[in-house]
């Protein structure tokens, strides 16, 4: 195994350098050429004064020119930190002060609007095109225990925690690790977010074993750019968090079977869309991806049997190379096989811990008792699980208050404090719900005495500091939170949403059959009817999954060109409506939306042809 990610990349690199590396729309570089680029920003770099040991942020979207910075950063023995575009300021900000780059890399792009920073900033493209003179072709160091990079996820205090990952661990997911086939023949999709470690996968999957990596350069992909992006760019591996997994088999599902493989995760999968994927895409090998980001994107994977009974949940599997599970009591010993217990993982995939947080790292990742070698450590999941007697595990919950959503962390205590710290409430609790498959937050709070609660305020005070998928979908307002007999908090007892609009208004009526239908599909897509005309998609409990739910169904019924962006951009019903009056007539008849939910639910149940195309 090669000493860094640097060293196996430029290894590669030298082998084939007209080999195509990177493919992004129109554009696509060679290994040479990114080879390049990436001793560019290493020599820019250590002009500025860059050193081993450093942390540099990345502001930047998916692109080559991000992968280039990434490799360049690495090569001087650095670690990178990326800063997601899509997350507020105020959480941004927080990541910054915790982690303190020395250098944050910025887009051309940026202004000054969008500024989070308090230090240096470099402009990429200058990064690519540094001044004649100085070596790009030194020696790299043994960089195997050093931080590559560090991710942030969310924390139970409502600070979030930098997880610090080196570089052996990247190398042990994807070298010679053969829960997946990673050659010079694939060609891997790169649709998470740089802040997402499914990224990790998805760059070095491809990068660091001379495949090619397609780049998904739009910031708000629809299921259609995705499907697009795999047949122009003939993609034959895929990650899809469960969440967007679920849509692609609903609206997309055709669209997959290019792929050989196609990883899914980070939450439950649901088994009637498991076994849809099973029957329409028969060359592609279906694998159930599980992992903490604390232990490098994956712990344990199972492929998934063309024959598995789909009565019982999808298996999370057995662990990958180079990693060992280890399923325990409370006393931390062994539970036998069948009996609950919690999932402990350890190996060369450990994260060394969490940035500045040495009581926490010290909590979380503890000695390994069952490995003998000094220093051994494993870290505590926090995940239930089972082993079934051929040795793969079973997923059963949570052992604390963290969940997924579309694949990214969530500790719901960091959304309670967060609403706490608006100022604009007595106390709050929250709880999780299920509705079409997707999971959501609902908020429960309690108003300052004397004062009318302003939800709407409240919503979007939250909506600043956190990102989308941590907003609550729903806020309700009790007199009080119900309390155990101790005192605390008695969750169980919460009543069900009341799914109302966080304004207090009615509805108006809608103006035209266009509005009537937006409004039916934005009922359905959140679960909830209490809309307005002129209400905020986000303000009334939309996330990002759920508007991509939101424009595939209006793209099946509208023969206006339409995207997300355009959602996005006028995320209100009457301007929406507006805007796409202006754009055409509608000439195809509306359909009825449950009618069309009818029809998509048959189509996924039986696979048929037939019933699949009286849904598009």
């Amino acid at each position: 195994m090669n000493s860094s990610i640097p060293q196996a990349f430029f290894e590669v690199a030298g082998k084939d350098p007209q080999r195509v590396a990177i493919v992004c729309g129109d554009r696509s570089m060679t290994y040479g050429a990114l080879a390049e680029s990436a001793n560019a920003v290493a020599r820019t770099l250590r002009r500025i004064g860059v050193v081993r040991g450093d942390r540099v942020g990345l502001y930047l979207p998916r692109s080559p020119e991000a992968i280039a910075a990434i490799i360049g950063i690495l090569k001087l023995g650095a670690a990178y930190v990326p800063f997601d575009p899509s997350f507020p300021l105020a959480a941004l900000r927080q990541i910054y002060q915790d982690c303190k780059p020395s250098l944050l890399l910025i887009s051309a792009g940026a202004v000054e609007s969008e500024k989070f920073w308090d230090g240096p900033a470099f402009d990429i493209d200058a990064a690519l095109d540094p001044p004649p003179g100085g070596s790009s072709d030194d020696d790299i160091p043994d960089l195997m225990a050093d931080a590559c990079y560090v991710m942030y996820t969310s924390g139970s205090t409502g600070q979030p925690k930098g997880v610090q990952v080196p570089h052996r661990a990247v190398l042990r997911l994807v070298q010679d690790n053969p829960f997946v086939t990673l050659d010079a023949n694939e060609t891997l999709l790169q649709l998470a977010p740089l802040s997402f470690d499914a990224s990790t996968f998805e760059i070095w999957g491809a990068l660091l074993n001379g495949g090619r990596l397609a780049i998904l350069a739009n910031v708000h992909p629809s299921l259609t750019d995705i499907a697009d992006a795999i047949s122009r760019h003939k993609v034959t591996t895929a990650w899809l968090t469960a969440g967007l997994f679920h849509l692609m088999v609903d609206h997309q599902l055709a669209a997959l079977r290019p792929l050989r493989q196609l990883l899914a995760g980070g939450d439950v999968l649901s088994p009637s869309h498991v076994g849809a994927a099973l029957r329409e895409l028969p060359d592609c090998r279906l694998i159930n991806g599980y992992g903490p980001t604390e232990n490098t994107t994956f712990s344990c994977c199972y492929t998934i049997p063309r024959d598995i009974d789909l009565r019982v949940p999808v298996s999370i599997g057995k662990p990958i190379a180079q990693t060992e599970i280890y399923v325990l009591d409370a006393d931390l010993q062994p539970v036998a096989a069948g009996e609950i217990g919690e999932l402990f993982v350890a190996g060369a995939g450990l994260a060394d811990g969490y940035l500045g947080q040495p009581a926490l790292t010290q909590e979380r990742f503890i000695a390994n008792p069952f490995d003998p070698r000094p220093g051994a450590r494993m870290y505590r999941t926090g995940d239930r699980v089972s082993q079934r007697p051929d040795g793969n595990l079973d997923f059963l919950g949570r052992v604390d208050r963290q969940i997924k959503i579309n694949g990214k962390r969530v500790e719901l205590d960091s959304v309670e404090a967060a609403l706490r710290r608006t100022g604009l409430i007595a106390d709050a609790a929250v709880t999780t719900l299920q509705h079409d498959g997707q999971r959501s937050i609902a908020a429960y709070v309690t108003a300052l005495p004397g004062v009318r609660l302003d939800r709407y305020l409240l919503r979007s005070t939250v909506r600043n500091e956190l990102p989308d998928y941590m907003v609550p979908g729903s806020i309700d307002v009790l007199d009080a939170l119900p309390l155990t007999p101790a005192g605390k908090i008695d969750r169980r007892r919460l009543p069900l949403p009341s799914q109302t609009n966080p304004i207090d208004a009615v509805p108006e009526p809608t103006a035209n059959a266009l509005e009537a239908q937006l409004l039916l599909h934005w009922r359905s897509v959140l679960g909830h009817n209490n809309i307005g005309l002129d209400d905020n998609f986000f303000d009334v409990g939309g996330t990002s999954l759920q508007l991509i739910r939101l424009h595939a169904l209006l793209s099946d019924e509208l023969p206006i060109a339409l995207t997300v962006l355009d959602l996005f951009q006028r995320p209100r019903i009457r301007s929406l409506a507006a805007h796409l009056a202006r754009q055409s007539s509608v000439r195809k008849p509306l359909m009825d939306a449950n009618e069309r939910a009818r029809m998509r639910r048959a189509a996924v149940k039986t696979g048929s042809a037939e019933s699949r195309a009286r849904c598009s």
